[in-house]
């Protein structure tokens, strides 16, 4: 075991020495990995060893394929759990005993990788066997693709943690009443334990019985829908940029550099990744056959005022209006499908008034910022341009503009949504 100290502060990394089938195996080449899984995790015990159990299984050539497993100043039982682990890849185990955060921390597992491909992978993931594979296959014939399989995701009970809701031992209840095994562990919770309560094991990850537990699928299933997997005509298909389940050639992420590690805690540092990668020409592809499956756990409270002081951060890092429009969407004055037909209609609108409407837009950006301000402190927006600061003659100009645009009779979701805004009290 190798140690290592940072000057500054307390902080200390210990990285296990790499173990697993190259190890044993003399006769394979040392640079020798094609395929780089990167796995970050923060208190996410028995859930993230149910995930590995799964990589155990991939059809991949496991010498091939190496895991990184960062333990993010995890207090759980990951580090003792996962202390003597030994699976047939490639197993190399990072572990800090400061919390470094959710860019940080991918940026350590950027910076260990031997693989060519890199899959970014949430430590509460179950793939199925042919999920490495189908990933690296997609890399083959292309150098600037990005292929994500989150937006497929389903969300699966695996465990009961003492601070689920009732509603959501209601919906665990009904159902393991699929299968009498795990109907008969769900009865034999006890409620006043205190730790998580694996419904599963390693033996359900091989036979895949996990996907009896099936609850729900993500919101971006509406995206796949409309879009398609090549997401055609989607205005921000870096959208799909999810660390959850996505993968990247190494090279190509270099041309952009990694994760911004002004992000801290919750939220958009992916987002922005993607958008970077997005602006030097990546290709974005969201495939049903590299899905993965989330295991529910408790959510805390302030993941979303963390993810709005982010989504901010974004917005000072890429003052562009692909990314102001999205408040319009999170304060929910809209769905994703008529932001992205907004967005479409407005680069359509300028692209055929250049030189005109300069006070529309100014004022249109105003709006879009201190929507993304108020989100800050409320997912309700109330008084729009009160908060923006309008006047009566400016809120006249706009209106002005906008009954001019309507007559145009080219961008009708554009205006519809602005006139919106303005309603709002």
């Amino acid at each position: 075991m190798e140690n290592s100290k940072k000057k500054k502060g307390v902080l200390r990394l210990v990285i296990n020495k790499t173990i697993g089938k190259s190890e044993t195996n003399p006769e394979k080449p040392k640079n020798h990995i094609e395929v780089s899984i990167i796995i970050p995790s923060y208190n996410k015990y028995p859930l993230n060893q149910l995930t590995l159990y799964a990589l155990e299984k991939q059809t991949f050539d496991p010498d091939k394929m190496e895991v990184i497993f960062i333990n993010d100043a995890s207090t759980d039982e990951t580090r003792k759990q996962l202390k003597s682990y030994n699976p047939p890849y490639n197993f190399k185990l990072i572990h800090f005993e400061q919390n470094q955060g959710r860019a940080k921390i991918r940026n350590v597992g950027i910076q260990a990788a031997k693989g060519d491909i890199l899959i970014f992978l949430d430590a509460e993931m179950l793939t199925k066997p042919d999920f490495v594979e189908n990933h690296f296959n997609y890399h083959k014939s292309q150098k600037n693709l990005i292929v994500s399989g989150a937006m497929f995701c389903k969300s699966v009970y695996t465990c009961i943690y003492p601070n689920f809701k009732q509603e959501q031992l209601k919906e665990i209840e009904n159902i393991t009443k699929l299968n009498s095994t795990l109907h008969t562990r769900y009865k034999n919770y006890v409620r006043t334990n205190p730790s998580p309560y694996p419904l599963i094991g390693k033996n359900e990850i091989s036979n895949q019985v996990y996907k009896n537990l099936i609850n729900r699928v993500t919101w971006f299933s509406t995206i796949i829908k409309e879009y398609g997997e090549n997401l055609s005509g989607f205005q921000f298909p870096w959208m799909a940029f999810l660390t959850g389940n996505v993968s990247i050639r190494k090279e190509l992420l270099r041309q952009t550099g990694g994760f911004d590690e002004d992000f801290v805690g919750y939220g958009y540092e992916d987002w922005e990744l993607g958008y970077r990668l997005y602006k030097v020409g990546a290709k974005y592809l969201v495939k049903k056959n590299v899905i993965s499956y989330h295991q529910e756990h408790p959510i805390g409270e302030n993941n979303w005022k963390q993810a709005m002081k982010n989504y901010n951060v974004f917005i000072r890092k890429h003052p562009d209006i692909d990314i102001l429009f999205l408040s319009l969407e999170i304060a929910r004055f809209t769905d994703v499908s008529t932001m992205n037909k907004m967005l479409s209609e407005y680069k359509l609108f300028i692209s055929r008034h250049p030189n005109e409407f300069q006070a529309f837009h100014n004022n249109l950006r105003e709006i879009l910022k201190t929507s993304a301000l108020l989100l800050q402190i409320d997912i309700r927006h109330f008084n729009v341009l009160g908060a923006a600061g309008f006047d009566s003659n400016k809120k006249e100009q706009l209106l002005k503009d906008i009954n001019t645009i309507k007559k145009l009779k080219k961008y009708p979701h554009l205006t519809h949504i602005i006139e919106k805004v303005i309603k709002s009290k």
